[in-house]
């Protein structure tokens, strides 16, 4: 058969009872076959098993059977990734069993796991092909999925993460279904790391050897088990958030989900929305930013020009700054341009380069810089990734250290308190800001590690050398040492008379030129700031922070 032809009910049913036993195997075609011909069928939609995504996962455990691989899934609520790969999949490895199969459905507790097997037993019952083919030995009992096929005993057995019997295997398939998510309560991280140790000791061991594993769900934070697995060698991944899951494609299933509608919930409930349906997890309230400071920066009618058309939105005068923090191994690259327009900022970019190449990336890095006629920008260049290739000297390599990145933070917090800076409006770059706590750090996820954070901060450090001088008046105590080298500052400074006193230079020289809404506030600077220098200018009251000297309350 065609990989995409549809056949009539009548083929269908025709295509898999004639002659369904060969060597004790059932002919049912492939996954894709089954699901879009077969299993379909007990639905009042089965068009909708037609959609891309059905399509690309069906082809995904394709290559799986193939390699030996498992695989792990990553789709938003209601896009029927529990039907697709829990359901549908586990029917069809019975159906492709040469003998007597076990298949484990788990799920964080027993009753979810036994949900989902009633399910499977009503969706079976509804089907004309498949009520044919599976006689249930339990009719009568909902969470007991125990068929005779062509005489054979075949199950699909239920279970809770933790409540599985310990030693006990299966040679058909395990599916893991939200083991991260409690329904009746929210998973703290102390659970979701024992969720993680207990599967990747205990449950992957569950399986016989080369019986494959399906992992599906939604994140729960950044760092759990989904995250983890997708960096694990022995899984296939696919992520696919419901909007711009793919380049070139905006909506996921616009046959259920219009983008209109998509974006309605997105502005009602962001939060869930995020981590539901952009499947990007939602962070604490231990950020260096909180949701407010950057919702407050975000501007809906801003647009990323594409990097590789000639930027034209100029006046005379303007500038464009830029900021890339390099990925490493699968994580991406982030790249963002801003231009400054009087005393304005714009977000005029942003891209992921999840996967690219250091060769690809120095094109793409050069192009821009063209495009754009890139004033100045700043390339994380820690680990050196990209020195020696021939990269565009307007991009500057920067070295993160302890102090840099503090002194970019720094820099990056007064532009958001500003009122002059604004974002575009983009999900997973205002996650990546969010994940990254009070002390510069980022959990560790295929979707990001804190970068759009860091890249920002590179591109208004750019922006803060060119456009804004800070002087540098070193210490008192350096001051006072040039002023005579003998004395001490204690000694020098009780024998300054008048004339002398007028020499010292003000506090005044070391605040950013031109005055903005920070060098306005009164309130008083960090009591526990000791350099002379330091000024109300540098206070962030509402974050009880000194931009001086870093310190917070």
């Amino acid at each position: 058969m065609p990989p995409n032809e549809i056949i009539s009910v009548e083929s269908a049913f025709n295509l898999l009872s004639d002659g369904l036993i060969n060597q004790n195997k059932y002919k049912v075609g492939s996954f894709k076959d089954f699901i879009q011909n077969v299993y379909c069928l007990g639905f009042d939609n089965p068009e909708y098993f037609q959609a891309w995504h059905v399509g690309v996962i069906a082809d995904d455990i394709e290559e799986c059977m193939k390699t030996g691989m498992n695989y792990v899934c990553v789709l938003p609520r209601f896009h029927f990734k529990s039907t697709i790969l829990g359901h549908a999949f586990s029917v069809w490895r019975l159906l492709t069993a040469p003998r007597d199969m076990s298949i484990l459905y788990l799920s964080y507790s027993d009753g979810m796991a036994k949900y989902h097997i009633a399910e499977i037993n009503k969706e079976v019952a509804r089907n004309p092909i498949l009520s044919e083919l599976l006689i249930s030995r339990n009719p009568k009992a909902d969470y007991s999925a125990r068929f005779h096929l062509n005489n054979k005993p075949v199950q699909i057995m239920h279970g809770g993460l933790f409540s599985f019997k310990r030693g006990m295997h299966v040679n058909g398939a395990l599916i893991a279904d939200d083991v991260l998510r409690d329904p009746e309560n929210p998973l703290n991280m102390g659970q979701i790391t024992k969720v993680e140790d207990h599967f990747m000791t205990e449950s992957l061991f569950i399986p016989l050897k080369g019986v494959p594993v399906i992992v599906l769900g939604t994140p729960m934070m950044p760092g759990d088990l989904l995250s983890k697995l997708q960096e694990d060698s022995r899984f296939k991944s696919r992520v696919l958030p419901a909007l711009d899951p793919v380049p070139g494609r905006r909506v996921l299933m616009p046959e259920l989900y219009s983008e209109e509608w998509l974006l309605q919930q997105q502005e009602a409930r962001p939060k869930s929305f995020a981590s539901e349906f952009m499947l990007i997890p939602h962070f604490s309230t231990e950020s260096y930013f909180g949701e407010e400071e950057i919702l407050k920066c975000e501007d809906a009618t801003l647009r990323s020009a594409p990097a590789t058309k000639i930027f034209t939105d100029y006046e005379q005068g303007d500038q464009i700054f830029g900021g890339f923090d390099v990925g490493k191994k699968r994580h991406p690259s982030h790249l963002v341009l801003f231009r400054k327009r009087g005393e304005k900022i714009e977000q005029v970019h942003q891209s992921f380069l999840d996967g690219w190449s250091y060769s690809d990336q120095i094109e793409y890095l050069n192009e821009v810089a063209e495009n754009f006629t890139l004033t100045s920008g700043f390339i994380d260049n820690t680990r050196g990734e990209l020195e020696d290739r021939g990269l565009d000297t307007r991009w500057r390599a920067m070295h993160f250290t302890k102090k840099s990145k503090n002194t970019m933070a720094q820099i990056f917090e007064q532009f958001v308190h500003s009122g002059n800076l604004k974002f575009i409006k983009d999900e997973r770059q205002k996650q990546q800001i969010l994940s990254v706590s009070n002390d510069l750090k980022a959990p560790d996820t295929p979707l990001g590690h804190g970068d759009a954070f860091f890249s920002i901060a590179m591109a208004l450090q750019a922006i803060h050398d060119t456009a804004y001088k800070f002087v540098d008046l070193g210490s008192a105590t350096d001051w006072f040492k040039a002023i005579s080298p003998d004395e001490t500052p204690e000694g020098r400074s009780a024998k300054l008379n008048d004339q002398e006193l007028s020499k010292v230079p003000s506090a005044e020289p070391l605040a950013m030129a031109p005055v903005n809404k920070i060098e306005q506030m009164t309130a008083a600077p960090n009591p526990q700031c000791q350099e002379p220098v330091c000024s109300p200018s540098f206070w962030v009251a509402e974050r009880g922070l000194c931009l001086y000297c870093g310190i917070r309350k």
